[in-house]
Formats: structure tokens, C-alpha cells, sequence
């Protein structure tokens, strides 16, 4: 009674498929519109079947014997005369080139499998559609996994094509609900709340006669009361989302719908090792032990429950926000939501803890890929631990072991919310707080708050003395020179990354610690001309970083070589070391990193004469900090951006500067890496001169 909406590819690949495959199932979760896209290819494809398509509602049919009487009602054969069902079926359809669409088998597959096998077999002219949950398993079978909708803008794409997705739905279901209704950019957030799917979409849609979009966002926490239609829908099932929903977990088995409520810990996506750990029982010999996680995960996938993701790395798993909130509702029936959000933090706890100590050797970017993975999870451990007394012992060793994540890995204003809200908390002197207190410290100074920098840092050291803790020391001091080096104390803060990296080699941090005080203190030496004593440093900070396979702190003393060749005029050089570090820095996501060695870039650029390249290159940068949370128009000692930007400004003039510099900026950041990592060499040719 109503249109088709969107789902122009899912329809070519339907037909594609029944083109090649006899048996077809579409799959996903109740209410995705499965039913609605069955019909509307059969409806498209009519023409290849003379002997008529056939439509079979099975969800109302629960005994798998009468699947038989059901085929016989529907195709009007004479199924009375006393002969088997099967058979007189194979012998109606035998010669007949027929569609058939058997909507909603999933309750039936397992009992009904063999049947629908031997049909297909006894009539080689018979397509069969089917809609389900999970795959039938039958041989020759092909499968579709049916999304939600796609959630677009509410304007035009930029082929002028208007949205055919789920705002399309809604807004083809809202002009007949509420008429004169008008799209707005809210009803784009609804339907990303409501993830997409038709059902709920619809459901949401009827409900404009009594309230607006905005105050249905506002409801999204009672999002399973609020959608019903009122019990006008034919399919009692599709009555609200909470039945539609309901009918997938009816069929689900004990154990199933067990990890399905679990599963509801997770905020997002999730891996198998999570699962196993978070979700099966303590006592291997009852309920759901960790041997059968795996198998009932399976399940929940086959019947379209959970989500499997393929990023190319490995397989992960995810549940619609849907299906995650309905999951936790019955978690908190079982009383077990509190005990499951403490296992899912001790989780990502151990996690945390085991990146931290693996972090200076030969997998940073493998580490960076997988906890960038799991940052929601991460997230959502230290809103856990924040938001009860009890677990803010735990909040505060989960920030502090994520001491390189934040720093390295491009979530410096993330890191530093989330450390600033931490040490807020009461909390007992120990390796944790300080740990804490350095990593804060650090990220505020390259935000440019170098007062609460240096605050940080020397209450750092004052409890690390007190504690005869050795890597807070050693953090904590390199921490105050940073801030010295911003001041322009150079000389001060030479001594004191120093003083760093010998408390570091005496039972310290003999890796991270000692390789990043050598590369400062490299700095500091530059900074003061004492290029060959910088050099020496660099070589030790090398030898050490290459015989653990690192590469974070190795890309840091080619930035800092880089800013020696500069120095000593050598620009090609300098721009081969600025941009090793810059490609270092881009495969861990170091914003830090990326935005120094784009400003050495840069001024090699305006050195070698490339000044529209030099204004580019500072626009990128400047795309970088607003990007990762990092200050813009911070100065830096070295005062690399500032020179480039006067050279490029004179020699361009104010208009081409700027144009220049906003394309730099407009970048995306994969294109802007691409260019800043360019090389200079071919274009420079012999000018060496800055």
C-alpha cells in the first residue's frame, strides 16, 4: 500500500544472483525490510517466470511438517487425495519455470532444509526467494545480507540525485502522516539514531501526528515505547520495534539470548578475544562457558543478531544500536549489567596495561590500528570507572597505561578530557597517579598551556621524589624541560633532559624514557648550536630505537636531524629527514609529530623557493591541529612555521598566500599526506641556499 523506497543496488543484485543461483536468502535482522525488497524483486523479475511467482507468509506457521500444506494452499494445488505433500508438489512444479518467495523461513530452516532441497531438485526450472534471519545451509545456496538503510542528508547528493535512503523513507512516510511536513537537518539525526532500519523508521514516521522530530530525539531512551502503530500494521510482529525485536529473541535459544543481553556491554564494534573474555561464564561446567562462546557467537551471526565486520585486519563484530539497547534491558532484568560493565573495563584494562609494555618495539602501528578499534570500548571502560567511587583506582590506571595512545596516536585532546577528569578525583600517591600526572602534563604543553604544564610536571616530580619512583622522575623532568624549551630557556632545559635520561638509564624507563630525553636533548643542543653533540645523540637515540624495531621516537630524531640540515644549509637533506619522520608519524596518526615535521617541511619549501608549496604545506599543517585537538597559532621555539610563513607571504603577496595556504587546508588528510610527502628533489634542482 505504500512505495518502494531506495535499494537500487540490493535489487540488481538480487536479480543477479537468482540469474546464477536457484535458491536465494536474504538475510538480516527483523524489521531491516527484507520482506519489502523480496516483493518488490520478484514484482521486477516476473517476466523470466511464465508459470507464475508466488508469494508464501510463513510466519505465523510453526509446526515444520505443515510447510507442505502451506506451498499446496498457496500454488492451489490438490493436496487432498491422500499423496504425500512433496509429492505432489515436485510433481506441480517439475516442469514449471516458477519463482517462489517463502517470507520468513528462519524458524523453519532446520526442520524444513530437506524439503525445500528436494524440491529444487525435482524441478530444475523452480527459483526460490526466501527471506530469513540466517542462512538456510542448503547446497547451491547463494545469500544477501540485507542492511539498514543508509542514513544521507536531507540535501541532494553532488550528482543532483535527491536521498534514497532512510531520510527518503521518512520523508516519503511523513508527507502522507503529517502533511505539509518539511524535511530538516534533525530528521537526518533521527534516522541515524533509529539506525536506519525501515521498520523503526516508519513506526517513527506515523508518530509526527503527535509530536515533532526534536522531541522524538529527546525519546530515543524509551525509543521501544515510543514506536508502535497503534496495532493498524497487518503483521502482528511489525506492530512496534519492540515486538519486531521480540520475535528475533523468541526464536533465539536460552544460551543465545543470553550473549545477546552480554553482548549489550559492548558500545560498539568488538573481537572474539573481548567476547570470550567479557561475556562467558566463571564456571566452565555450567551456563555459558568460554568453550561454547565462539559457537553461540556464530549463531547470533547467522540469525543476524550481531554484525560481522571485516576490516581487513581482522574480523570483528557489532550489534545495531537497536538490538544493543533491547540486549540491555534483559541485562538489567538478570541483574547482571553492573558485573558485566566491571568485567568489560578489566578487559580493556589488561588491554591497556599489555599495549603499554609492548608499545616501544616492532608493532606501534599494529597496536595504533587495534586500540584506535577499540576507542569506544576504551571509552566507555573509563566513563564506567569515572561515574562510581569504587572503580576510580581503576579509571586512573587505565588513563595513565594509555599513556601513549593519547600521545602518539592522535588523541591528544581526547587524552587529556579524559586525564583532566581523572586526576579531578581523590586519589593516593603512587606510580599511577604520577604517570598520570606527566602524561597530562605533556599533553597540555603541546596544547600550548604551558602554566598547567609546568604545574602538572612539578607536582609530578614532587611526589615521584617522595616515592623514590624512578620513571616518574625521569617523565617528570623531561615534562618541565618541554615547558622550558617553550619559554625559550634552552640551556636550563638542556640540563634537565640530561638529568632525564641518566635517572632513566638508572632503573627509569630504559626504553621510551631514554630514547625520547637522547632526542631532546639532541634538540636542545641544536637549539644551541652544538650541532656535532647533537649528532652524537641522535646516533645513540638511533642505535637503541632500531634494536627494539621502534619507530614513534626513531621519527622523532629524524625531525630533529632534519632541523640540523636546515641549520647547516643543506636543504635537501633536510626535507629527506623531515619527511621520514612526517611518513613515520602519519602511519601511527602522531599528531604531535606530523605538525613539527610539516613545519620543517615547510620551511625547506620557502628555503628552496617553493613558496606556493611552503603556504600549502602550512595550510596542512594548520589542518592537522584543528583535526587532532591540538592548539593552533601555537609558537614553537624553533620558530619553523613563522619563518616559512614570512618568507611565502613576501615573495606570494597576501592573496596568493592565503589561497594557497586555505588549499592546504581544505585538504582531506590521506591527500594532504600524499602531497606534503612529495618529494622536492626533481623541482629544486641545485638550490640549496635558504
Amino acid at each position: 500500500m505504500t512505495s518502494f523506497v531506495g535499494r537500487r543496488g540490493e535489487l540488481a543484485e538480487v536479480a543477479r544472483l537468482l540469474g546464477r543461483s536457484r535458491l536465494v536468502t536474504l538475510t538480516g535482522m527483523g524489521g531491516v525490510g527484507k520482506t519489502r525488497l523480496a516483493v518488490r524483486a520478484a514484482r521486477r523479475l516476473e517476466s523470466r517466470f511464465p508459470d507464475g511467482v508466488w508469494f508464501v507468509e510463513l510466519s505465523a506457521l510453526r509446526e515444520p511438517r505443515l510447510l507442505g500444506h502451506a506451498l499446496c494452499s498457496v500454488l492451489m494445488v490438490d493436496g487432498q487425495n491422500g499423496r504425500a505433500r512433496l509429492a505432489v508438489l515436485e510433481e506441480f512444479l517439475a516442469e514449471r519455470r516458477a519463482l517462489v518467495v517463502l517470507d520468513t523461513f528462519e524458524h523453519l530452516a532446520d526442520g524444513c532444509a530437506p524439503m525445500l532441497e528436494s524440491l529444487l531438485r525435482a524441478a530444475p526450472g523452480l527459483r526460490v526467494l526466501v527471506t530469513s534471519r540466517r542462512a538456510l545451509g542448503v547446497p547451491g545456496e547463494a545469500c544477501l545480507q540485507v542492511e539498514p538503510l543508509p542514513v544521507e542528508g536531507t540535501a541532494a547528493g553532488p550528482d543532483g540525485r535527491a536521498p534514497e535512503g532512510a531520510v527518503a523513507l521518512f520523508a516519503e512516510r511523513a508527507a502522507s502522516s503529517a502533511p505539509g511536513f518539511a524535511l530538516s537537518p534533525e530528521v537526518a539525526v533521527l534516522c541515524r539514531l533509529l539506525d536506519g532500519i525501515p521498520l523503526a523508521i516508519e513506526l517513527a514516521a506515523v508518530r509526527l501526528r503527535a509530536m515533532s522530530v526534536e522531541q522524538m530525539i529527546s525519546r530515543m531512551d524509551r525509543r521501544f515505547d515510543l514506536l508502535s502503530d497503534g496495532g493498524r500494521s497487518p503483521v502482528p510482529r511489525h506492530r512496534t520495534l519492540r515486538t519486531a525485536i521480540g520475535w528475533s529473541h523468541e526464536l533465539c535459544r536460552p544460551l543465545e539470548r543470553l550473549l545477546w543481553a552480554r553482548l549489550s556491554a559492548f558500545p560498539d564494534d568488538f573481537d572474539l578475544e573481548a567476547v570470550q573474555a567479557v561475556c562467558a561464564d566463571q564456571d566452565t561446567g555450567t551456563g555459558l562457558h568460554r568453550e561454547l562462546v565462539e559457537d553461540v557467537l556464530i549463531a547470533l551471526v547467522e540469525q543476524s543478531i550481531v554484525l560481522r565486520v571485516d576490516t581487513g585486519r581482522a574480523i570483528r563484530f557489532r550489534m545495531l544500536d537497536t538490538l544493543r539497547e533491547y540486549g540491555a534491558e534483559w541485562l538489567r532484568e538478570l541483574g547482571q549489567d553492573a558485573a558485566l560493565r566491571r568485567r568489560h573495563r578489566d578487559h580493556y584494562l589488561g588491554l591497556a596495561a599489555r599495549f603499554d609494555a609492548e608499545w616501544f618495539g616492532p608493532d606501534q602501528v599494529a597496536w595504533r590500528a587495534r586500540m584506535s578499534a577499540e576507542s569506544p570500548n576504551l571509552r566507555s571502560a573509563l566513563e564506567f570507572c569515572l561515574g562510581d567511587p569504587d572503580e576510580h583506582p581503576a579509571g586512573l590506571e587505565l588513563a595513565g597505561r594509555l599513556a601513549y595512545f593519547w600521545i602518539a596516536c592522535g588523541f591528544v585532546a581526547e587524552g587529556r578530557h579524559y586525564l583532566r577528569r581523572v586526576l579531578a578525583l581523590r586519589h593516593p600517591p603512587g606510580p599511577g597517579l604520577t604517570r598520570a600526572l606527566w602524561t597530562c602534563a605533556y599533553l597540555a604543553d603541546f596544547q600550548g598551556d604551558l602554566d598547567e604544564a609546568n604545574d602538572l610536571a612539578t607536582e609530578c616530580l614532587s611526589q615521584a621524589f617522595s616515592q623514590r619512583d624512578g620513571e616518574g622522575v625521569g617523565w617528570g623532568t623531561v615534562c618541565c624541560a618541554n615547558t622550558g624549551m617553550h619559554w625559550g630557556q634552552f640551556a636550563e632545559a638542556l640540563a634537565m633532559y640530561e638529568r632525564a635520561r641518566e635517572t632513566h638509564e638508572d632503573g627509569g624507563d630504559r626504553k621510551a624514557g631514554v630514547a625520547y630525553a637522547l632526542a631532546c636533548q639532541a634538540y636542545a643542543l641544536a637549539r644551541l648550536g652544538r650541532y656535532e653533540e647533537a649528532l652524537a645523540c641522535l646516533r645513540r637515540q638511533r642505535a637503541l630505537c632500531e634494536s627494539w624495531g621502534e619507530i614513534w621516537l626513531r621519527s622523532a630524531g629524524d625531525w630533529v636531524r632534519s632541523l640540523i640540515e636546515l641549520a647547516r644549509g643543506d636543504l635537501l637533506r633536510a626535507d629527506r629527514y623531515a619527511r621520514t619522520s612526517l611518513c613515520a608519524k602519519h602511519l601511527l596518526h602522531d599528531s604531535l609529530g606530523m605538525g613539527m615535521a610539516l613545519a620543517a617541511l615547510a620551511r625547506t619549501a620557502a628555503g628552496l623557493g617553493r613558496m606556493e608549496r611552503a603556504a600549502r604545506l602550512l595550510g596542512v599543517g594548520a589542518l592537522v591541529e584543528r583535526s587532532f585537538g591540538l592548539r593552533l597559532g601555537r609558537p614553537e621555539p624553533d620558530g619553523l612555521r613563522e619563518q616559512a610563513e614570512g618568507l611565502a607571504r613576501a615573495a606570494l603577496g597576501e592573496a596568493a598566500f592565503e589561497s594557497a595556504f586555505a588549499a592546504g587546508r581544505a585538504l582531506d588528510i590521506d591527500a594532504a599526506m600524499a602531497f606534503a610527502l612529495a618529494s622536492e628533489e626533481a623541482a629544486a634542482g641545485s638550490r640549496t641556499e635558504a
